[in-house]
This record gives structure tokens, C-alpha cells and sequence, in this order.
């Protein structure tokens, strides 16, 4: 009898320890499932704004290849003309001007450094 009862007591100990290992590997697993879904959002986040960008620069560049934007840079950022145009191009004026300085001469009183201490401690 006693060595029935030993016996189940070994069974239940084994038990609990199984248990509580399958427990702890559970609690394991779902910490990494957690971790993954919070991942899986911020790539889905990052997937939908690059869509976004890629959107917006097909449609960039199908703009850019109509003859109205070619046109467009080639006449203000090119600096190219069409046949017919008259180019103005406009110099910088050979001397410069020189202004005068309206401002008047500003005077600096030089103050010793002793009297900067008086002041400080004895004032007027």
C-alpha cells in the first residue's frame, strides 16, 4: 500500500512539473505571438505609406512626360528658347553704385575696469 501511494505521489510530482514547464513554454509562445503581431502592424503601417510614395510618383512622372512640363523646365530652368523667341538677357550694371553710410559715427566711451567695480558696488 505504501509503496502505491509512493508511487502516485512520483505520478502527480512529474505531473506538475510537465504542467508548469508547459505552462511556462505557453507563457513563451505567446509573448513571441504578441511581438510578432506588433511587427506585423508596423510593416503594414511602413507597406501602406510606401504605396502611398509610389502613387504619388507615378503620378509625378507621368506629369513630367507631357509636352507641357518639358516645355515648362526647358523655357525656366533650361534657359532654352523656340524658334521665333527674342532672348532678354539682362547684365549686371559694369560699376556698382557706392551708397553712403546715413548712420553717424558711433562713439565708445573706454571705462576702466575699477570703475566698472565701483559702480557695480557702490552705485551713483
Amino acid at each position: 500500500m505504501k509503496k502505491l501511494l509512493k508511487d502516485k505521489r512520483i505520478i502527480v510530482i512529474v505531473l506538475v512539473i510537465v504542467l508548469v514547464l508547459l505552462l511556462i513554454d505557453f507563457n513563451q509562445r505567446m509573448v513571441l505571438l504578441s511581438r510578432l503581431r506588433e511587427q506585423e502592424k508596423d510593416l503594414r503601417q511602413r507597406y501602406t505609406l510606401l504605396e502611398a510614395t509610389r502613387d504619388t510618383l507615378k503620378t509625378e512622372i507621368a506629369n513630367a512626360e507631357t509636352e507641357k512640363s518639358v516645355e515648362k523646365w526647358a523655357r525656366e530652368e533650361g534657359m532654352m528658347i523656340q524658334e521665333g523667341d527674342v532672348p532678354i538677357v539682362l547684365l549686371p550694371p559694369s560699376a556698382p553704385i557706392p551708397t553712403e553710410d546715413l548712420r553717424p559715427p558711433r562713439i565708445v566711451d573706454e571705462v576702466q575696469k575699477w570703475e566698472i567695480w565701483q559702480e557695480l558696488f557702490f552705485g551713483n
